[in-house]
């Protein structure tokens, strides 16, 4: 600090040249999602499944999915507009096919070759309205295409696969102005590669007006605290100076915006600015006239703190980057980087910036806020209370999650989800993973389709999912064709001979039927891929538990596994949230020992954690009592709470060594402390949760939940080191 009193200029222009260059960087910053992101490639489920489905010649097309709702029944008149708007489809540019309700045919194998017919039949209102009664019968086209109650339709289109998504963006326009001259009441287009666009723009807007909300708190905070130009002026030229150096570090890193980095600003700039008010408010109580002095008494009183609050936050942050997940090393890099960023400006610049201002103080009713003594009864049963409320609630935490989370009732993505939730057959994919056992049998053998035929039975109701892939389902639909067509042949034939018509029949049409796609060359591994209702990973991990037990007593011939983006999603948010909590354990017992070490007293380390660690309680009670579900996004708030939540309370105990050093009695530096380093620490947790608390406002489920939890976090922790901590550093003097 005096060294930057003394080069004044030097460093206003390293600041300059500095907050020039990466602001300039900070223009070329970009947003994105890619859900593939969030995978653990390293995890042995992703492993497997890399492995797994390396062994099959064909994938599955990439497609788009038009849900059309309305509020009637699919009559006649709406069929054959449907149907026109189906046609017009495949006159848009990247579509190769496109399937409808009003265009599937079933077909008969007949000594006269292969006699296809429409499951629709198109020629008279009664004949439609005779065979869309009887699409109950056929379970394979209905599920598929229409809603349960009739009322809402999907069309599939088949698209290239190197299509971009301002191609996907125009595809989607034209499909909006396709629609326009017929009766839908209610259209959505569904892609992964355009939700992820709907999520990058939804980021955008988010982060926008989040970050004015939180500076427009922050500054009114300022004003009422300060009330002077200078006192609102130097905290924020501090703070917005660590976000742009930071927001530039993530550009000129190359990295994008995404739902978890997007709250890097938020937190570097509340961190910030705790450190600034700190510094401030010890600044403001030394009585020298000399301003290098009042800087250097200043420094020699709240540098170890500020150094130890520093090093406590970024280890806490940085601990997150084993997780081998990228976002979550970008998140945990960037955020200890702009930790220091921070540390950086309140050390060098804002010393400088005092030297040249006018006397800085902060009004008094800070001290009104604080308490005057030590409340020992009342804290002593409040925490007991507050604690066994907290454990039942901890109780009742399970591990837990969706695969599209809530983003707002309003949003595009959000429409849809609930469209395919509601209405069709659900956003979950679940794929189940078959291996034969026995090398000598073929997956087309009698005995194995009615094992598979078992499975995807069990699926379909286990789940309420709806097989879009599977091999006994495409067994079950070349037995109904073998048998003129009608409902009761669509089974797996229990006679010999009918089986081996069947295997003929799926080898001979196997390009037809594209079954190359999930049955690998040497037919000994296949896969069902099917979509189910989101019911959460917790009721998804019961039902495969079912499932693997019905399996082992009903398909002895074979091994299944699971598959597919949600599940690798739902194993790896039980792993990384474990690890989590790992981390956090071995952050707890560092900062232990680095606070004992630093104030040569283990009671003092011992006594640190409390107003740390039952705020961390109280959010684990808070996931339980509201069934938030334990998962990534709520275990990361773990770290976030804990290593920002810890910074008071090194500033508290820094305070109170000083003030016991003065030869103060026990009882007298607590009062102190509480009174002068309590002001502080009050504007601090208000500063933090004024940053943190518009969080709840987003659309993102994540930050909502992060904004929610880090918020209870701040002002239990803010009760423990104002009542608690002084109670348990007064009782260990009296032990003595």
């Amino acid at each position: 600090m005096v060294f930057a009193t003394r080069h004044r200029t030097f460093i206003l222009c390293v600041f300059f040249i500095l907050t020039a260059f990466f602001g300039y960087q900070l223009t070329k910053i970009e947003f994105g999602h890619d859900l593939n992101d969030f995978f653990d490639r390293d995890e042995k489920v992703f492993v497997f499944n890399e492995e797994f489905f390396s062994h099959f010649d064909e994938e599955i097309p990439n497609s788009v999915m038009i849900g059309l709702k309305n509020n009637r029944v699919i009559d006649f008149n709406l069929a054959q507009q449907i149907d026109s708007f189906a046609s017009s489809l495949e006159q848009l540019e990247g579509i190769n096919r496109v399937f409808s309700i009003t265009n599937q045919q079933l077909a008969v194998f007949s000594s006269f070759g292969t006699i296809p017919y429409q499951v629709l039949n198109m020629d008279s209102k009664k004949e439609f309205t005779q065979s869309f009664l009887e699409l109950d019968s056929i379970p394979d086209i209905k599920n598929r295409f229409v809603s349960k109650d009739g009322h809402s339709t999907l069309i599939y289109a088949t698209i290239k696969d190197s299509i971009s998504i301002d191609e996907l963006i125009e595809m989607k326009n034209q499909t909006d102005s396709l629609a326009e001259p017929f009766d839908f009441d209610k259209l959505f287009f569904v892609n992964t590669k355009h939700n992820d666009h709907l999520i990058t723009k939804k980021i955008k807007d988010d982060s926008s007006h989040l970050i004015f909300i939180a500076f427009a708190l922050i500054i009114l905070i300022l004003v009422y605290f300060f009330r002077s130009w200078v006192g609102i002026l130097i905290p924020f030229a501090i703070v917005v100076s660590s976000v742009i150096w930071i927001m530039g570090s993530i550009a000129l890193s190359g990295f994008t915006i995404n739902v978890l980095t997007i709250a890097i600003p938020v937190i570097v700039g509340v961190i910030s600015l705790s450190d600034v008010i700190h510094i401030i408010s010890r600044y403001s109580e030394e009585k020298s006239s000399d301003k290098i002095e009042k800087i250097r008494n200043t420094r020699n009183d709240i540098l170890k703190a500020i150094i130890l609050t520093t090093l406590t936050t970024s280890f806490g942050f940085l601990s997150l980057s084993n997780s081998n997940i990228q976002v979550f090393d970008e998140f945990s890099v960037f955020t200890a980087v702009g930790v220091f960023y921070a540390f950086f400006l309140a050390y060098f610049l804002l010393p400088v910036l005092l030297y040249y201002s006018k006397q800085i103080t902060l009004h008094n009713s800070l001290g009104k806020l604080t308490p005057k003594k030590l409340w020992v009864k009342p804290t002593i049963v409040i925490t007991v209370n507050a604690l066994i409320l907290s454990f039942l609630g901890i109780s009742k935490v399970k591990h837990n999650n969706f695969v599209y989370e809530n983003m707002g009732e309003k949003d595009e993505i959000t429409e849809v989800m609930n469209f395919m939730e509601s209405d069709m057959y659900g956003t979950r994919d679940l794929t189940i993973t078959i291996a034969l056992t026995d090398s000598n049998k073929s997956l087309y053998d009698k005995e194995i389709l009615t094992q598979l035929d078992r499975i995807e039975t069990f699926v379909e109701t286990e789940y309420e999912a709806t097989i879009n892939v599977g091999l006994a389902t495409a067994a079950k639909q070349v037995n109904r064709a073998l048998n003129g067509g009608f409902a009761s042949a669509y089974r797996i034939p229990s006679e010999n001979n009918s089986a081996k018509k069947v295997k003929n029949k799926l080898l001979k049409h196997s390009d037809l039927l594209k079954l190359k796609s999930f049955v690998s060359e040497n037919n000994k591994t296949t896969f069902i891929q099917t979509k189910a209702k989101d019911f959460g990973s917790y009721s998804t991990r019961k039902s495969n538990a079912k499932l693997l037990e019905f399996a082992k007593i009903n398909t002895p011939d074979l091994e299944i596994n699971f598959g597919g983006t949600a599940y690798i999603i739902d194993e790896t948010n039980v792993n990384v949230s474990n690890g989590m909590i790992w981390n956090l354990v071995i952050i707890i017992v560092f900062i232990f020992f680095i606070v004992s070490f630093i104030f040569k007293s283990v009671f003092i380390g011992f006594f640190s954690l409390f107003p740390n660690i039952l705020p961390l309680i109280a959010i684990t009670a808070i996931v339980g009592w509201f069934d938030f579900g334990m998962n990534i996004g709520t275990t990361i708030v773990y770290t976030i709470a804990f290593g920002i939540a810890v910074d008071d309370t090194i500033h508290f105990l820094g305070r109170y060594k000083i003030e016991l050093d003065k030869g103060n009695s026990n009882y007298d530096s607590l009062i102190t402390t509480i009174t002068t380093s309590g002001g502080a620490i009050f504007l601090t947790t208000l500063v933090l949760v004024a940053g943190f608390g518009v969080l709840i406002l987003s659309s993102f489920y994540a930050n909502f939940i992060t904004g929610l939890l880090v918020t209870v976090s701040l002002i239990v922790a803010l009760v423990c080191d104002l009542y608690l901590l002084p109670v348990l550093l007064n009782w260990k003097k009296k032990k003595k």
